[in-house]
């Protein structure tokens, strides 16, 4: 009976463990996809703007503007990668740490499954909480990120 109660126990935090790695490899799908939706969207901006400069007329330095721009969705672009990139280092740092607790706490299940079942859930459920701050830290940056963009283009067009 208590043989059966350890299995029952190393396979619910072996259940609880497969669904945070599912949730951090959609999390870093997603992030990939956000990311590359913004870094489309900063070079459409670029490109309105490089129209509407040309659009607008002689007098302005279009080729200034057009560099201004450039350095300007450039670095909004780096930005949002670099910190796409750190969010999702911070995810990895966070699965890893949580899933090596899991393994641990798997491993001396013998003398104390019931309560490190119960010490295992929680780590991995703390992770799927820090995976999901991170996922909303992730959007919020992008929202940013595109923000700057706006303002850099209302900021020349008075829109």
């Amino acid at each position: 009976m208590e043989e059966n109660k350890k299995t029952i126990a190393t396979e619910q935090v072996e259940s609880t463990k497969s669904a945070t790695s599912e949730k951090f490899e959609a999390f870093k799908t997603e992030a990939s996809t956000q990311l590359n939706a913004a870094i489309t969207q900063l070079d459409e901006f670029k490109d309105q703007l490089i129209a509407k400069a040309q659009e607008v007329g002689k007098d302005i330095d279009i080729e200034g503007l057009k560099v201004q721009a450039t350095e300007q969705f450039e670095a909004a672009k780096a930005a949002t990668a670099e910190t796409m990139t750190h969010l999702q280092a911070q995810a990895e740092t966070t699965f890893a740490a949580a899933t090596a607790k899991a393994d641990q706490l798997a491993d001396v299940a013998e003398d104390k499954f019931d309560d490190l079942k119960a010490e295992a859930t929680e780590q991995l459920e703390a992770a799927q909480v820090k995976l999901e701050e991170l996922k909303a830290e992730a959007a919020v940056q992008l929202e940013v990120a595109k923000e700057k963009a706006k303002g850099f283009w209302d900021g020349l067009f008075g829109k």
